[in-house]
């Protein structure tokens, strides 16, 4: 058998479903492979809205995706790369969308354990998405954008004993998107499905458990962070946010106790890859599967610092140890505490000015040519689609003036400038932004960036939460005495920084002067809080 040189990280995120190969040695991309749930044919018919990569809510604020496009986008994504890289994966990460969570019922355990019987990968047999057909007690799996939740929020953070307290243990103040209020709300409102509900799954430690062939897998620190239901200073469920979560629910605390997976390390491994995979796939039967994180934590493995990543959500990572009211304190793909602030209305809200223009949502050119030919911070304005949570405030569209250039430059302005002016409070002292993500790849909008923020920024493109975990495997096949050297290196190969983008002295005081647009944008908000 050949040398297994290789490390694989799969990014399952909100959008589409991204395999990074990265060769553990040179740290060279062998290859790489991306698809869009709603542009690849494969993918087909699993009934997401247009508007939004969503299924239909059933109420305000309900944001799910069906668990079966998850499985199906995986089996497309590793039928794009070549059987003899495949052959050479030393081991396997994960990165999947932070706070999305699959429910599994009691067809689930066979389902999985028997992608480790030889023969479950040759010609003929079911994919993932057949032989799951009936393994999920929901056939809807909730995600990050849900927001439905502030009734079940309140509980957790009252159960802390208030804001400050909630921050401190779980290192968030209860937001509404974390998957263990998300979890309160639905089994409250779908009790027969929690009853039939073996166990609850975040994306993330599911993938490891479809790979692996184990049911078992553990959900990692960083992810565990996002549920507002882990202690986040000892690592491990919290006796008093299990016991707020279960208020109401069949079984109680014990119930909700046995349908939670345990908690470990990111860089701990569920098992070798299942036979599933090395048939019908080509992987080496060695490969180690390893539990993976969400998005965040694999997407901050590439950056120490601060790292601005322009995705689906708007999200400023920045370094700390101590939980912050203002941020989320979480730890990344290799285990290592950052704080972090998520803002919902991200890429969706800019391709929504796009198609409103009736321009392709992914039209960048005419994107680029508004940023060129609009000065930055001249145009006060605010769209935001969904309820935003950082900062805080409702669905609003004010300011738009008629034309895409205008209005595009317009929402590229607000969004950045939203983000630094929510971040303040944790990351004031930050004196460089990597940037990652599709806009990364935007002048015109790597120059707002370096000005609002007054600092250097480093694009890394598209080198993004699936490289990170491609990383974090590699780390994870080493002694732990070599693992922190050897992972700052690899990143800084991995991530491949661009051309240095330095603030542009007039744009910083377009930006920051006095009467300049960061305050008037403040000032905006303020009025619609009022």
């Amino acid at each position: 058998m050949k040398k297994a040189r290789f490390a694989l990280g799969i990014d399952s995120s909100t959008q589409g479903t991204t395999a990074i190969v990265i060769d553990r040695e040179s740290f060279a991309t062998v290859a790489q492979a991306k698809l869009r749930y709603r542009d690849d044919p494969r993918l087909a018919g699993f009934g997401l809205t247009d508007a939004a990569p969503i299924l239909p809510p059933r109420e305000s604020g309900e944001a799910d995706q069906p668990p079966l496009l998850f499985l199906a986008a995986i089996d497309a994504v590793l039928d794009d790369l070549p059987r003899e890289v495949l052959a050479e994966v030393a081991a396997v990460d994960f990165s999947a969308q932070q706070h999305g969570q699959v429910w599994l019922g009691p067809r689930s355990e066979s389902a999985i354990a028997g992608l480790a019987l030889k023969g479950s990968g040759e010609p003929g047999a079911p994919d993932l998405a057949a032989r799951f057909s009936s393994a999920f007690s929901s056939e809807r799996a909730p995600i990050w954008m849900s927001s439905n939740t502030a009734l079940e929020a309140a509980w957790l953070r009252d159960a802390a004993g208030g804001a400050q307290a909630m921050t401190a243990l779980s290192g968030s103040d209860s937001p509404l998107r974390f998957s263990g209020a998300v979890l309160c709300h639905k089994a409250m409102r779908e009790m027969a499905t929690y009853l039939v509900t073996s166990r609850v799954h975040l994306i993330s430690s599911f993938l490891a458990a479809v790979f692996s062939g184990r049911e078992d897998a553990p959900i990692d620190w960083g992810n565990g962070s996002g549920t507002s239901l882990m202690d986040w200073k000892a690592r491990a469920w919290s006796e008093t946010l299990l016991t707020a979560a279960a208020r109401g629910l069949p079984g109680g605390l014990e119930g909700l106790r046995g349908r939670l997976p345990r908690l470990a390390h990111p860089l701990s491994a569920s098992g070798r890859i299942a036979a599933y995979f090395v048939e019908r796939h080509g992987f080496n039967p060695e490969a180690v599967v390893v539990i993976g994180s969400g998005d965040n934590p694999q997407a901050k493995v590439l950056a120490t610092g601060a790292l601005l990543s322009l995705g689906t959500s708007f999200v400023l990572m920045t370094e700390g140890e101590v939980p912050h009211r203002s941020a989320n304190a979480m730890y990344d793909g290799l285990g290592r505490p950052f704080l972090f602030g998520c803002r919902t209305n991200g890429a969706l809200c800019w391709e929504s000015i796009r198609a409103s223009h009736g321009l392709a949502m992914d039209d960048f050119a005419a994107s680029e040519m508004s940023l060129a030919s609009t000065s930055p911070g001249s145009i006060l304005g605010l769209v935001q689609n969904e309820v935003e949570s950082f900062p805080a405030s409702p669905v609003a569209d004010i300011g738009r003036r008629g034309t895409f250039a205008e209005d595009y430059a317009s929402v590229v302005d607000s969004t950045l400038g939203l983000v630094h002016l929510a971040a303040r409070p944790f990351a004031a002292k930050v004196v460089e932004v990597a940037v990652t993500g599709g806009a990364a790849a935007s002048q015109g909008t790597l120059r707002r960036i370096a000005a609002i923020w007054n600092c250097p920024v480093a694009p890394i493109g598209e080198a993004g939460a699936a490289a990170g975990a491609a990383v974090a495997a590699a780390v994870a096949m080493l002694p732990e005495a070599d693992m922190m050297d050897y992972a700052r290196t690899a990143a800084s190969a991995v991530s491949r920084r661009g051309a240095i983008v330095l603030p542009e002295a007039q744009a910083v005081r377009a930006y920051h002067g006095e009467g300049g647009y960061l305050g008037r944008l403040a000032g905006l908000l303020e009025s619609i809080l009022a």
